[in-house]
């Protein structure tokens, strides 16, 4: 009887032992992986599955630095411009014929949209107050541009597959555009506020 109570007193402690580690494991892995969280840089990569989904499907143009350096050869070599527009490649909205291709490339763009404004929000959310984020700033402004040309664009496509620009959905992908702008302000913001934090450190 005594042999036995001393194996399960002995059987107890080693078990107490063991959860002790276990729970003081977790809780030094768990540190780091909470700061991992907010370098696994979600906005980066966002943006730039945006702009190549964008740039891929014709959403935004690929002929701007062509066209820049077409306006170049006009002014240096004299040619007429009537070559430059010749040269201009074409766009998607020249190749639009159908609606619904039309309707659903912006229902498309919208959900790209819509993914890289979460993005940032929840990344901005969970910055710490020194995170640098001018790198995030950029790619959001780069989207931004790309999101404003692709709206430029579907605007023109639906003129000319229906004859009017206000189907919900480009009205839709507005709204989303406009969020992105919002982001892309608040992180410029937070960017103005420790480059002013910066200046007052050193005066």
């Amino acid at each position: 009887m005594g042999l036995r109570l001393t194996i399960a007193f002995t059987a107890c402690l080693s078990m107490t032992a063991c959860a002790t580690v276990d729970l003081n494991d977790v809780a030094m892995q768990s540190k780091p992986m909470t700061a991992k969280a907010v370098d696994v840089n979600v906005v980066q990569r966002a943006t730039a599955k945006l702009y190549a989904v964008f740039s891929s499907r014709g959403f935004v143009q690929k002929d701007s630095r062509k066209k820049m350096r077409s306006a170049a050869r006009v002014l240096l070599e004299g040619l007429e411009q009537k070559d430059v527009t010749q040269t201009a490649a074409i766009g998607y909205a020249d190749l639009a014929i159908d609606r619904n291709v039309v309707l659903s490339d912006i229902r498309m763009a919208s959900t790209h949209v819509e993914q890289t404004t979460k993005a940032a929000e929840v990344y901005l959310a969970m910055a710490p107050a020194e995170k640098k984020l001018r790198k995030e700033l950029v790619s959001l402004e780069k989207a931004l541009i790309a999101s404003r040309e692709a709206s430029t664009i579907f605007e023109e496509a639906l003129i000319k597959t229906t004859g009017r620009a206000s189907e919900g959905e480009f009205l839709s992908y507005k709204s989303s555009v406009n969020e992105l702008r919002d982001i892309t302000n608040a992180f410029g913001d937070r960017v103005r506020e420790a480059q002013i934090r910066k200046v007052d450190l050193v005066n």
